[in-house]
C-alpha cells in the first residue's frame, strides 16, 4: 500500500479515520473514494493506491464511524457483509454528507492537493457520490452502480460538475424501471454522462470474482480517468 491512516475531524470535533494514498509527484487533484457496504475494507484501500499511482491524492474515509470502525471488516466474509448492512441501515444521510464535507476540507488543504477534488462511490457509496455532487459542488463526481439514485432524482438539477454514472445492464439491485427513471430525469443535463455495461452489480469489484467483469471495469476506469485527468 502507498498510503497511511489519517484523522479527519467532524463538525462536532470528533475524529474519524481515513486511508490516504498519494503520489510522490507534484501537486495533484484529490479524489474521495466511497465503498459500498463496508467502507474501509482492503479492496477500497487497494483502489485508493491505484488512483495514487495514476497521479491522484486518494482518500477513503470511514463514514460508518458513528456506529463502528470499518477498518477490520472484510466483505468476502459473511460476518463483515452483515456488519456493513447493519451499519448502512443506521447511516444518517445529512450527518454523512457533513462528514464528507469535512473530508473535502481536510484533503483540499493537504500540501499535495492542487485545489481540485472529485468524489467517486461504489454501490451505496455511489448514491452518496450523487448526493455529494448535488450538495457540495465538487469538481467532478463518479458513481458506480449507485443503488438508490432513483430515490434522489430531484437533486439532479443541482449537479453542476462533470459527472459520470456507470451502470450494469444486468444489475439486479437497480430495476429496469428505475434505470429508465434515471435516464428520463437526467436527460438534458449535458454535464452528466450515463454509461451502461453488459455486466451486473459490483462489476468493478476485482475481489469478488462472481460479479467481477474485467472488460467493464477496464472501460469504466478509462472513462473515469479521462474525466479526472481534466482536473490536472
Amino acid at each position: 500500500m502507498l498510503g497511511k491512516i489519517i484523522q479527519i475531524f467532524s463538525k462536532r470535533g470528533d475524529g474519524f479515520s481515513a486511508y490516504l494514498a498519494h503520489p510522490l509527484a507534484r501537486k495533484c487533484p484529490a479524489i474521495v473514494l466511497l465503498s459500498d457496504l463496508v467502507v474501509l475494507d482492503p479492496w477500497i484501500k487497494k483502489t485508493a493506491d491505484i488512483f495514487a499511482k495514476n497521479g491522484y491524492l486518494a482518500c477513503a474515509p470511514d463514514l460508518y464511524w458513528h456506529s463502528r470502525s470499518a477498518f477490520v471488516a472484510d466483505k468476502t466474509k459473511e460476518v463483515g457483509y452483515l456488519q456493513g448492512v447493519n451499519s448502512y441501515s443506521k447511516l444518517d444521510q445529512d450527518t454523512t454528507l457533513g462528514d464528507i464535507e469535512c473530508v473535502f476540507n481536510t484533503i483540499k488543504s493537504h500540501s499535495g492537493c492542487n485545489g481540485k477534488i472529485a468524489i467517486l462511490g461504489f454501490s451505496e457509496g455511489g448514491t452518496l457520490s450523487f448526493l455529494t455532487a448535488a450538495r457540495l459542488n465538487p469538481d467532478a463526481a463518479i458513481a458506480y452502480y449507485a443503488t438508490h439514485i432513483h430515490d434522489h432524482l430531484h437533486e439532479g438539477k443541482h449537479i453542476n460538475c462533470q459527472t459520470i454514472l456507470h451502470m450494469g445492464k444486468n444489475d439486479h439491485y437497480i430495476t429496469k424501471e428505475n434505470t429508465q427513471k434515471i435516464h428520463a430525469a437526467l436527460i438534458g443535463k449535458f454535464n452528466i454522462a450515463i454509461y451502461q455495461y453488459q455486466a451486473g452489480h459490483g462489476f468493478a469489484n476485482s475481489k469478488n470474482l462472481e460479479i467481477f467483469n474485467p472488460e467493464a471495469r477496464a472501460l469504466s476506469f478509462q472513462r473515469t480517468f479521462d474525466l479526472l485527468d481534466s482536473l490536472k
